[in-house]
């Protein structure tokens, strides 16, 4: 009698003394002996561990040089802000601590968050590192 392949799955994830007590109960609740239950869980084992043939359609075969790529046809990304036309709309309060209240004091700009569009405050001084407090990503604007 074959053992059902969970039983053979949760005899092959034990080991040691745990597994011989899991299939000495394997033992009396199928009624299979201990040495046909070690057979069909070596059999098991190596069904699992056995490769699965793959098909691929074409080997990668690695060159020994790189083609160039022309750079010129490249779009430059657009780096400035996307500004906000009506900043006193949006409330700009992120931070409740002390800090983040003499942060917001300074607050003289609003953008829009290039990765997910939420509106930003920020001062009016350039360079400027923005980390978005809904989406966390970082941004640096220097116009």
């Amino acid at each position: 009698m074959a053992l059902p392949a969970d039983v053979l799955s949760r005899l092959a994830s034990l080991s040691g003394y745990d597994q011989m007590l899991e299939m000495d109960t394997v033992s009396r609740n199928h009624g299979v002996g201990l040495a046909e239950i070690e057979s069909e869980l070596a059999a098991f084992n190596a069904a699992a561990t056995a490769p699965e043939p793959t098909h691929v359609g074409q080997e990668f075969v690695p060159g020994a040089y790189k083609e160039a790529v022309d750079l010129e046809s490249a779009q430059p990304m657009n780096n400035a802000p996307q500004y906000i036309d009506n900043p006193d709309q949006y409330r700009m309060k992120y931070n409740p601590s002390s800090q983040g209240v003499s942060n917001q004091s300074q607050v003289r700009q609003a953008i829009i968050c290039p990765a997910c569009s939420s509106p930003l405050g920020i001062p009016d001084i350039r360079p400027i590192k923005v980390t978005c407090p809904q989406c966390m990503h970082e941004a640096t604007f220097h116009s």
